[in-house]
């Protein structure tokens, strides 16, 4: 990655160009734009958790979708509880 300083930083895609196949990426804590392949980019998507029969304790809580690929399955992690659920 020509940009690794920029590894771990958060953005919001602003658009894609089918023409480079890149996303332009701004910057949350210096509005930069990047121009970024989709291979280094990691969506990170909130959640709330409702409907859980099993484990009521969980609805309400909020959590970040994380996927396990050695598990081929999507869990959430909940930093509240600091455990994935």
């Amino acid at each position: 990655i020509s940009a690794g300083n920029h590894n771990g930083d958060r953005g919001v895609i602003i658009q894609y160009s089918s023409a480079t196949q890149r996303y332009l990426v701004e910057l949350g804590e210096t509005g930069e734009t990047l121009s970024v392949k989709p291979e280094n980019i990691l969506q990170q998507i909130h959640v709330k958790i409702h409907g859980i029969i099993s484990q009521p304790n969980l609805n309400g809580c909020t959590g970040l979708v994380w996927y396990t690929e050695n598990k081929y399955r999507y869990s959430i992690y909940i930093a509240s509880l600091e455990k994935f659920a």
